[in-house]
Parts: C-alpha cells; sequence; structure tokens
C-alpha cells in the first residue's frame, strides 16, 4: 500500500506580490498593486455554499477530490463557523485584487489593447 497523496480541497491562490512580479518580468513599467476586501453576510453556510457555488469558483486542481468533504466534516465546520456570527448573520470576505502596468504591446502578447501574461510566467517566490 503506497503512501497517502495529499489532495487539495481548494484552489491556490497565487499571491499578489507573485503578480506584481510578474508584470515587472513581462516587462511591464510602474506595475500598480491594489487590494479590496469585500464581506457579505449569509443566514447560514448551506447559503453562503450555493452563492459560492453559483459564482463558478471551482477548484481546478489536477488530481482534485470530487466533492469537498464528507458529511461529518461539514457539519463540523458548520458548527465552527456559526462562532463567527455577527448580528444574526455568518459573514464571508472575498478579497479582490487589481493589477496595472504600463509597456509596449508587442503583437503576440495582446488582445485589444490588453497586455496577457499567461499563467506558467507567474512564479512564486
Amino acid at each position: 500500500m503506497g503512501a497517502r497523496r495529499y489532495l487539495p480541497r481548494v484552489q491556490p491562490f497565487i499571491d499578489m506580490h507573485d503578480l506584481g512580479d510578474a508584470l515587472v518580468r513581462a516587462p511591464l513599467a510602474e506595475p500598480v498593486m491594489d487590494v479590496e476586501y469585500f464581506t457579505l453576510t449569509f443566514a447560514d453556510v448551506r447559503t453562503l455554499a450555493k452563492e459560492l457555488q453559483a459564482t463558478g469558483a471551482t477548484n481546478a486542481s489536477r488530481g482534485k477530490l470530487a466533492g469537498l468533504t464528507g458529511r461529518r466534516s461539514f457539519e463540523t465546520m458548520v458548527n465552527a463557523y456559526e462562532a463567527l456570527r455577527i448580528d444574526g448573520k455568518l459573514p464571508a470576505t472575498c478579497e479582490v485584487v487589481y493589477a496595472q502596468a504600463w509597456g509596449a504591446l508587442p503583437k503576440t502578447r495582446h488582445i485589444q489593447g490588453e497586455v496577457l501574461v499567461p499563467l506558467h510566467q507567474i512564479k512564486k517566490r
């Protein structure tokens, strides 16, 4: 029996600083990064999960597990989340990162005035 392989349950996110570094390597000038947080509230975890699913958010990792978790683990998470309830609502915060920079637009790297930075060029530190 082989060693058990770790399979992520959520999509790993690129760090904002790594995205800025990719803009510099592109090479683009004067990169500006900004971040904004939005907190929404929900009556219960199941409603939150349905809203998240409706956004199309998914784990695109290779070898991912088919489901988020088992029933017992989900119920444990729901019970733990209840400790975060404020004024009868459960908060869920999303982080939105904005990035912009200046540069020449090589013919092979632009579409309608936008520079494309392929994900494989974004390296972690």
